[in-house]
């Protein structure tokens, strides 16, 4: 049986160095001992189904932030989320790992980032208005690919006997993110193909070190709407939230918290991940 541990975080807060690092110290001797994957760029990991759409649908991801439409990001985060399930069942089915480590998890994204996003949203917002900008946007990353984006929007409508209609997709959101955690949980998990990780290694690191950090990074780049001090202090104590009511609905869950702020060594914190995930042996 895989063993599922998920690495969390805002941005900055170290996810994708603590993965680069663990994949180093990964059991060279034995492949199938542990495996990674990034979530929600499913194209950043090798070897993986529907890579072309995963790149489509971060192209919409950042168009959105182009076009400086929170509601619209809200809707691109959901539907790269979809593509979590059949990308799990890839590497379970395929290589059966003795342990799986995510990069972000949508059964704990969705319940830190959707109620900052349904909590933006304009009240009279209606996709369609907009719809125009985005489609141009994305033909410029590839024609075609909104066409693509509401393909896959329509199938997994028609799998879940849900509205067709993209820009109805937020409402669904607030609605699943409004709910008891219970219910939350297991209306996004059908959405999602997955269930909830063996454990979670939060990355927890303050909000204004975690903005400087998006700030270099993105150097002269488009910043992500949320990766401002103020919002990133939203999203923290989102995860801080989450943790709470993970430990009172979930206590099966270990949810464990990884410090990673300016002056901790970036071994420290991946011997933590190691120990607090059960990682290698």
């Amino acid at each position: 049986m895989t063993r599922r541990v998920a690495i969390v975080g805002i941005d900055g807060a170290g996810k994708s160095s603590v993965m680069a690092r663990l994949r180093e110290l990964a059991p060279t001797g034995d492949p199938d001992a542990f495996a990674a994957m990034t979530c929600p760029d499913f194209h950043n990991t090798r070897d993986v189904p529907l890579t072309e759409l995963s790149t489509q649908l971060k192209a919409f991801s950042v168009g959105c932030d182009e076009i400086s439409s929170l509601e619209m990001k809200a809707t691109a985060m959901y539907l790269q989320m979809t593509l979590f399930g059949p990308v799990e069942r890839h590497f379970l089915d395929t290589w059966s790992p003795d342990v799986l480590v995510f990069e972000r998890h949508p059964l704990i994204e969705l319940q830190v980032y959707g109620p900052l996003y349904v909590a933006l949203a304009g009240p009279d917002w209606n996709g369609h208005d907009r719809e125009h900008e985005i489609a141009a946007v994305l033909e410029r990353h590839r024609p075609g690919t909104f066409d693509d984006i509401l393909a896959w929007q329509h199938s997994q409508a028609a799998r879940l006997g849900s509205a067709r209609d993209i820009w109805s997709l937020l409402s669904e959101i607030a609605d699943l993110v409004g709910r008891d955690i219970t219910a939350s949980v297991a209306g996004f998990a059908a959405r999602f193909r997955t269930t909830l990780p063996d454990a979670v290694l939060w990355l927890d690191v303050p909000p204004e070190q975690a903005a400087v950090r998006c700030a270099r990074r993105s150097g002269e780049g488009m910043e992500e709407a949320h990766e401002t001090a103020e919002r990133l202090a939203m999203l923290r104590e989102g995860y801080l939230r989450v943790r709470d009511t993970l430990a009172s609905a979930f206590p099966e869950i270990g949810f464990h918290r990884i410090d990673t702020a300016d002056g901790v060594d970036l071994d420290e914190s991946v011997r933590a991940c190691v120990r607090e995930g059960k990682l290698f042996g």
